[in-house]
């Protein structure tokens, strides 16, 4: 099979030569099935089969950057596949001794990064920018306090300074994260590169005029028409796992002459047989770094984390026999409405609310509380019963909190003890930067993956005199012949504590 990049659009690779075996081959592999494609009603209806097509069989076209994949699909088929042009997607010229002396080089006056300064540049960064520069189109899995901000700092110093790039476009999911951004940028370069950044978000001017960084977010780049990447070097997607966003999809589909795009998350989990870690690399690349959560924590990079799952047993024995009842007739009530009957059980019952809250007040150092319910305030009244019952600081945050508050209240948990910041996982599950939080509370069950693990990389940064952070898990236990939702998204959320390497304890508790 010969394959080279598509001259009609650069964005795809065309296949010119191959037997009938492999073309139906690669239609087949190249159509994985959608994450929960079994709850789709165009599914249970028989009209779809729950996969979506990443191969266009009229024209023979797949996504560049699953170029890798259709190199593993070539050897476990045990066909040949020749891509014609892999030097426009590999730089197999590019030294990485030569890199590392770059590298090492432009930091050496620094006060913090230099050699034997405080924040050195760690080899794995080094190694992580190389892969980065070397494959154009890439996706890197890079935990929590593995330091993504430095890595996507040498990236653009490297290009700009040996002027293969001008224009550096970064996009985020927040406003607070281009501030950050903008300031660790300005930390790492330390006067030693002259260059101008714009920060895109809503109320911020949009003309590009002289700046050679933009830092924005995907809502209000989105907007822009195409005429405004027309010379966009390299794109870099920021918590890359909301690739599937159509909106970035958008964006990187706007820029017509990008030498480089990258994506980097701390959880962009890889299913390799699945819709969104196919359309993950088509639009970003293949998976060049996994820099793991367990990696950092045993080359002391992190904080040690504990997790202390404790399992509650207050359900009155009527009421888990009315679930019980429900759960058999599954073919005649919905998912989602068996496991919201079990969420409103959750916020209305006083005696867990007591036993919650309670168990925070006793804490000590500073706090992180993270709850889901907005609607029935479930969080708001921790925050109330928090500020009426102990003599703590306790700060809230919700999605109508404005950046301003956030960022202050992120600033007042960094000084000081015994504080506790009460938010929403969508709020702070990823993108915020604090170093004083010792204790981690997960009040309500939630089973995203990605969520979990980026709530407990808040915890994961370092500081002095910080030994570990302890994460406490509340699972409510509504089983009785067969498990509840809650107990199973508990069960999951074990799982991923085992797939990274966190040990945990669980304790049964009745009451």
């Amino acid at each position: 099979m010969k394959v080279r990049i598509c001259t009609e659009n650069p964005n795809f690779l065309q296949i010119y030569e191959a037997t009938d075996k492999e073309l139906t081959q690669i239609e087949y592999s190249f159509k994985p099935f959608v994450d929960n494609y079994r709850f789709n009603p165009k599914y249970k209806r028989g009209i779809w089969d729950g996969r979506i097509s990443f191969y266009s069989k009229h024209k023979r076209l797949i996504p560049i950057g699953l170029w890798n994949q259709l190199c593993v699909v070539a050897k476990e088929f045990d066909f040949e596949c020749f891509i014609e042009d892999i030097d426009e997607i590999v730089d197999q010229n590019f030294i990485f001794e030569e890199f590392e002396e770059w590298i090492r080089d432009f930091f050496k006056d620094h006060p913090l990064y230099c050699i034997g300064g405080e924040k050195e540049v760690r080899d794995y960064q080094i190694k992580s920018a190389f892969n980065i520069l070397q494959f154009r189109l890439s996706t890197s899995e890079i935990a929590t306090s593995a330091g993504k901000t430095l890595i996507m700092f040498i990236v653009f110093a490297y290009l700009f300074s040996t002027n293969k790039i001008k224009n550096y476009l970064i996009i985020v999911p927040t406003t607070s994260l281009i501030l950050q951004g903008m300031e660790d940028f300005e930390e790492y370069n330390n006067g030693k590169l002259k260059f101008d950044i714009l920060p895109v978000h809503a109320g911020t001017k949009k003309d590009r005029t002289g700046y050679e960084i933009i830092f924005g977010t995907f809502q209000s780049l989105t907007k822009q028409e195409t005429e405004w990447f027309a010379d966009i070097d390299v794109i870099c997607v920021d918590e890359c796992h909301t690739a599937q966003n159509q909106s970035i999809r958008d964006i990187i589909s706007k820029c017509p002459g990008l030498k480089y795009r990258y994506g980097l998350s701390g959880t962009a989990k890889k299913h390799p047989n699945s819709a969104n870690h196919y359309t993950l690399q088509a639009y970003l690349g293949p998976y060049v770094n996994d820099i793991s959560a367990k990696f950092l924590i045993d080359n002391k990079f992190a904080t040690q984390v504990f997790v202390k799952v404790v399992r509650m047993n207050y359900l009155e024995d009527d009421i888990k026999k009315k679930l019980q009842e429900l759960r058999y007739k599954r073919h005649e009530i919905e998912g989602t409405k068996l496991l919201n009957i079990e969420k409103k059980l959750v916020i209305d019952n006083r005696k867990r609310f007591l036993y919650v809250t309670d168990f925070i007040s006793k804490a000590t150092k500073n706090s992180l509380v993270l709850f889901a319910d907005i609607k029935y305030g479930y969080g708001r009244k921790i925050y109330d019963w928090l500020r009426q019952n102990t003599d703590k600081t306790v700060y809230y945050i919700d999605g109508d909190t404005s950046t301003k508050n956030r960022d202050l209240y992120f600033s007042e948990m960094e000084e000081g003890n015994n504080k506790i910041l009460v938010a929403s996982f969508l709020t702070c599950s990823q993108g915020i930067s604090i170093n004083n939080l010792h204790n981690l509370f997960l009040v309500e069950s939630y089973k995203s993956d990605k969520i979990i693990r980026q709530s407990i990389g808040r915890g994961m940064r370092k500081q002095k005199n910080k030994e570990r952070t302890t994460i406490i898990d509340f699972c409510d236990d509504f089983s009785m012949k067969t498990q509840g939702y809650l107990r199973k998204h508990s069960e999951e959320r074990i799982q991923t504590y085992k797939e990274q390497g966190f040990p945990f304890k669980i304790f049964e508790v009745n009451y």
